[in-house]
């Protein structure tokens, strides 16, 4: 099942399930108003109609979250951005998975330009699968998740030691549906896919979603600690080993060459049965 937050002719968002494929794909409408009531557990059953896929708009699945919290879950990533500021991994991050929170205000859908923040030239993607939180607090559903970065904004902001601020606050890219965990099972915890990146229409890089250092159920129960979460509430992985400009830059760039996103850029994730997530930089 891949359930979707859509916008059709009427302009008024609505939850479906999208049927089919290619062409012939069509996007049943559900009973729910919005997706955190399908995750609240209400209006599953189908609405009565249902709409070609060319016909509509999807959006982000979860529009409006309640929070967005972004891990760091994957040792490869890290250990980078640590090598790159003369570093190494702090005992910390061994000892419980760490997130910062992001913007829910800021979060959009497939296909949504991203604009390059005022004063920005080190603008880049960043690769991650993101779990949606349901009624019981467990994982309702998995997603792709892009965390665009204004490197160059973000490394001075956090040299006074908070952040990041600013380097992350103007989008998260989501989408472009929910996919139920029983139906792209982790094994040991860690989802057993391959995610690629395309800049244009150039894979420029590749990784191992299995990689993951810190588990999805760790990184629920340490979101969970101390407080609760809400049905929407999203949880990102924390970018994919080699799966950014940042890295790529580090170990040659692209074609030998350091590359960061320019306006006229295209840049999509894709991963087998969480679909193809694709924005323009404007």
């Amino acid at each position: 099942m891949r359930l979707v937050s859509f916008r059709d002719r009427s302009s008024m968002p609505r939850v479906g399930r999208l049927d089919g494929e290619g062409d012939g794909a069509r996007v049943v409408e559900l009973a729910a108003p919005t997706m955190l009531h399908w995750l609240r557990g209400e209006g599953h059953e189908p609405a009565g109609r249902d709409h070609a896929l060319a016909d509509v708009a999807l959006l982000a699945p979860v529009p409006e979250p309640p929070s967005v919290r972004d891990f760091f879950a994957y040792e490869g990533h890290v250990a980078t951005g640590w090598r790159l500021r003369g570093g190494e991994i702090p005992e910390a991050w061994f000892e419980a998975p760490v997130f910062y929170f992001s913007n829910p205000a800021s979060v959009q859908g497939p296909g949504t330009p991203v604009r390059r923040p005022a004063g920005c030239e080190w603008l880049d993607f960043e690769l991650e699968i993101a779990a949606v939180i349901g009624e019981d607090g467990a994982i309702a559903g998995f997603t792709l998740f892009n965390d665009w970065s204004a490197r160059d904004i973000q490394r001075r902001e956090m040299t006074v030691g908070l952040g990041p601020a600013k380097g992350k606050d103007f989008a998260t890219s989501i989408g472009p549906w929910l996919v139920p965990p029983d139906e792209l099972p982790p094994v040991d915890g860690r989802l057993q896919l391959t995610a690629t990146v395309t800049l244009g229409d150039r894979e420029i890089t590749r990784s191992d979603a299995g990689a993951m250092h810190w588990t999805w159920p760790q990184l629920v129960a340490h979101a969970a600690k101390e407080t609760r979460l809400r049905p929407g509430d999203i949880l990102g992985s924390g970018t994919l080993n080699r799966g950014c400009l940042l890295e790529l830059n580090a170990d040659g760039g692209l074609d030998g060459q350091v590359r960061w996103l320019e306006p006229g850029d295209v840049v999509a994730l894709e991963v087998p049965g969480l679909g193809r997530l694709e924005a323009p930089v404007v």
